[in-house]
């Protein structure tokens, strides 16, 4: 049975129908819930002054973060080429999301370059900075690359819920309950690093951007 119910997971039928279930839940989830957006300023004024940025959100966050996203303005999501990275870009396509598929530390120069090339175009991007494969809640050294060659800041954000329960998968993925109460929650901007010398300085201060956020956001939902 349990062969049989992977294989059906694994069939492009099968991801569909998940596909489907997920983009319905997600939108149940957060029709039935009462949602705060903390700090939407801080996207809007990027978008204004014409600013290129990244955001950025832990893996185990994912799963509200296409509705996170209120502007008008075309935006992609990096996704692995592995199954889980195919399943995700068929939900996040429902919500309009489009996806680029590599990665910025495995073998990711051709979804790199791709990126820098979205991002010239007035396309923002965003990144799971612990994804694919971890370890949790650790910034990718990737990441923080790919903003300094594209010239973006790093705009940190994450969303909670009420009503919850996390996963025991390796990234905690947190699974929020319908009728319940959510917010969402956007960072102080991170500018980008103007050469190597930076890199570490500011991956280090993404991490801890991206915890102090999360553990406000599920403090406010208390």
């Amino acid at each position: 049975m349990k062969r049989l119910l992977k294989k059906i997971l694994r069939s492009t039928v099968g991801q569909a129908v998940l596909a489907f279930l997920g983009y319905v839940y997600i939108q149940l989830v957060y029709r039935t819930s009462r949602w705060q957006y903390k700090n939407r300023h801080i996207v809007e004024q990027h978008l204004n002054a014409n600013k290129p940025f990244i955001i950025c959100f832990w893996h185990g966050r994912l799963m509200m973060m296409p509705l996170a996203w209120q502007w008008t303005r075309p935006f992609k999501v990096l996704v692995s080429k592995h199954g889980d990275g195919t399943f995700i870009g068929k939900v996040v396509r429902y919500f309009g999301v489009d996806c680029v598929t590599g990665s910025t530390t495995r073998g990711g120069a051709k979804a790199s370059l791709a990126l820098i090339q979205l991002s010239r175009e007035g396309v923002i991007i965003g990144i799971t900075p612990d994804g694919p494969r971890g370890p949790i809640h650790k910034v990718s050294p990737g990441t923080v690359a790919l903003a300094k060659w594209m010239q973006a800041d790093l705009i940190p954000v994450t969303f909670s819920t009420r009503q919850r329960r996390h996963l025991k998968t390796w990234d905690r993925f947190l699974f929020p309950f319908p009728f319940t109460k959510g917010v969402f929650v956007i960072g102080d901007p991170i500018p980008y690093p103007k050469d190597d010398s930076d890199l570490s300085q500011t991956t280090a201060a993404l991490q801890e951007s991206l915890n102090t956020l999360t553990a406000q956001a599920d403090d406010w939902v208390r």
